[in-house]
């Protein structure tokens, strides 16, 4: 387990950006614009002044676009486009690959308006544990049971249900092991905190705001439209307006 801060030399940002929007209906996200800029630029830019190197992973036929609007920024840190895979877990296997940093930083690039101070606080939490993940409580009214084959298994506590959102971060020599285990049991999860738990790995939770919203349906697109850099009013010092 990590004893000592995470410096950026250390720490890789791994963005995903290769989901083809089907529910934005079939627009890739990576490509949507705010303020000027594409979720893509919006990513790598946030990401630059954090860590020591920058891989993405895209759609096969968005290389070559990718490396261009990445080469418009002139970043200072190295940042490697990758094409990504079917899933969400083949293209975090693949950009794991792609990286030789003993940290990773784990975001999407459908969350922009995520601020740096809650990054700091993942990075700060990686230097005391292996694996961290950034969530909300979910305020709940009704009571929450899981379900399968329309028959109840088990019920919920309200008080233990959270939402996860990015980044997360990772020793990468963890990630490396999930996902082995992943290969050798034919495991495909929805999250890569779901596939770190298969470890046995305690996955520790920062919690993140309520204004780092996923671009995911078509009516958050009013969200960009808007071009607003912190949305619902948010302003630049870290309060509401």
């Amino acid at each position: 387990m990590p004893t000592s801060p995470v410096s950026s030399r250390d720490l890789t940002a791994v963005i995903l950006a290769a989901g083809e929007g089907r529910r934005l209906g079939g627009i890739a996200k990576a490509f949507l614009e705010l303020g000027g800029a594409t979720l893509l630029q919006h990513a790598v830019q946030l990401m630059e002044p954090l860590v020591g190197r920058i891989v993405v992973g895209v759609r096969a036929c968005d290389l070559s676009s990718s490396h261009q609007q990445v080469a418009a920024l002139s970043l200072s840190v190295p940042v490697e486009c990758v094409a990504g895979g079917d899933t969400r877990q083949d293209t975090l296997r693949r950009l794991i690959a792609a990286t030789h940093t003993p940290y990773l930083l784990i975001h999407e690039v459908a969350r922009p308006w995520v601020q740096p101070t809650e990054i700091r606080r993942i990075i700060a939490a990686l230097g005391e544990h292996d694996a961290v993940v950034s969530y909300l409580p979910i305020p709940v009214r009704d009571s929450i049971a899981l379900s399968r084959d329309g028959v109840l298994e088990r019920a919920l506590p309200r008080k233990d249900v959270v939402t996860l959102q990015t980044p997360h971060g990772y020793r990468r020599s963890l990630l490396e092991h999930a996902y082995a285990l992943a290969a050798e049991n034919n495991w495909l999860e929805d999250s890569t905190a779901a596939l770190v738990m298969h470890t046995d790995t305690p996955v520790h939770l920062v919690e993140g705001s309520p204004r780092n919203v996923k671009i995911t349906y078509p009516e958050d697109l009013v969200l960009l439209a808007s071009g607003e850099k912190r949305p619902y009013g948010f302003n630049a010092v870290g309060a509401f307006a």
